[in-house]
């Protein structure tokens, strides 16, 4: 049994699917129901009693409905009854009272479209039509509805044949014209183990774009080695991939690819110093700038990270030793090529690179280094690294509606210019 025909044949009264369990014998789905205008988070739930008896419910603030149902008598002659109860606080009774009439008509709107669904089904059963159904491989995008994720998803449906399964705690409704019907939107969180291998189950690759990987559990890649499914994330958290790497034996054992640190760092880092490593064999040092434009502000993700950095000491490797910095110290003046030209950069954060760098090349001075193309925002994050120890905070992740509405007026003055640069030397 399923619900997924609920927001596509009934539109008019609910949108947005989420599926949070789906098995042969039980279903529960999240979505929006717009009763008359009235928009309520709903939960849907529902499965079948026996080959002619199914039940399912809906469950609002307001009240809960449950609905018991019986098919009799043959394809194409079929009798259905349903017994619909209500359950809500005895103070509404009066306004549900009044709702009755609404109440029938859109229930009679909802079996009018079922039938004519169910007959038109028979019709061409009868005909010997046979729907040939396509078997898509199945990818699981976690963050798919994110800055990042939402790329990686367009990508998929524009380049594969892939049904793309988007999932979070809190999947948005977002659209993706004109491929909606192979996206589905699924309630999941990380940290629940249970949630995560019923998501991922049955799918050819998981892919992770859920950020900030600071502190993440590793449920997404250990629920892949149990189910043995291709893994992609974007990780760019030192603490976060050395966690993954300790995994290796297991991802081995399981006969699977995982690939951890696909983003500008450490990914496109390591990959430009692997091509440097042509030029210069013996590297002992590498300098990684980066600097992003300000016209497409990041997402919810990007910001924590960077609130999280501000003002912590971590160590980096420096000439085979390790020296202690501060995020959003160490400034620096770096001259990327044209159109960029001078940007200033900083210590930031904790990169993946810091241990990859000498674990795949053997180098022993590692520097990484961000800053933002408008100055001005570099040294308010600087600033706020002094208030920040100044005041001994612990944490300034308070900040993030105020930082992110400073980050978007600023994209009114920024460009799309941005750049990734590795400087080797040995």
């Amino acid at each position: 049994m399923d619900l997924d025909h609920v927001c596509s044949l009934h539109n008019r009264w609910f949108r947005n699917l989420r599926i949070v369990v789906q098995k042969p014998d039980y279903v529960e789905y999240r979505l929006t129901s717009l009763f008359y205008g009235l928009k309520q988070e709903t939960t849907a739930r529902g499965g079948p009693v026996d080959e002619n008896r199914y039940w399912y419910e809906f469950s609002t603030p307001l009240a809960k409905m449950r609905v018991d149902g019986v098919m009799d008598g043959k394809d194409g002659d079929l009798t259905q009854t349903e017994n619909i109860t209500f359950n809500f606080h005895w103070s509404l009774a009066p306004f549900f009272w009044l709702l009755q009439p609404l109440l029938k008509k859109q229930k009679e709107d909802i079996l009018r479209d079922d039938t004519d669904l169910l007959e038109r089904v028979y019709e061409l059963d009868a005909s010997g039509f046979k729907r040939l159904e396509p078997d898509l491989p199945k990818v699981v995008v976690y963050g798919g509805d994110g800055f990042f994720g939402h790329f990686v998803v367009e990508d998929l449906l524009r380049y594969s044949e892939a049904e793309v399964i988007v999932a979070s705690r809190h999947p948005k409704d977002t659209a993706f014209h004109p491929f909606d019907t192979r996206v589905h939107k699924a309630e999941s969180d990380v940290n629940d183990y249970d949630s995560v291998l019923s998501t991922i189950e049955g799918a050819k690759v998981v892919v992770s774009c859920i950020g900030p990987y600071q502190n993440q559990s590793l449920n997404l890649l250990r629920a892949c080695i149990e189910r043995r499914i291709a893994y992609v994330d974007i990780a760019d958290d030192r603490d976060f991939v050395v966690r993954c790497h300790q995994l290796s034996p297991k991802i081995e054992e399981a006969g699977i690819t995982a690939f951890v640190g696909c983003s500008v760092v450490p990914g496109m880092s390591s990959l430009l110093t692997r091509y440097c490593q042509a030029e210069i064999p013996s590297i002992e040092s590498t300098r990684i700038f980066i600097s992003p434009g300000t016209r497409h502000p990041r997402g919810r993700g990007s910001f924590l990270c960077l609130l999280s950095t501000v003002g912590n000491e971590f160590p980096i490797p420096n000439s085979g030793r390790q020296q202690t910095v501060q995020g959003w110290s160490g400034r620096e003046r770096v001259c990327f090529p044209p159109p960029m030209g001078n940007r200033w950069v900083y210590f930031v954060v904790d990169i993946a690179d810091y241990f990859l760098q000498p674990k795949l090349f053997g180098v022993k001075t590692v520097e990484f280094k961000i800053g933002a193309e408008l100055d001005f925002l570099n040294r308010t994050l600087s600033a706020l690294r002094g208030i920040k120890r100044g005041l001994n905070l612990k944490n300034v992740g308070w900040l993030l509606p105020m930082s992110r509405s400073l980050i978007y007026a600023a994209s009114l003055f920024g460009t799309s210019q941005g750049g990734v640069m590795v400087e080797v030397s040995g």
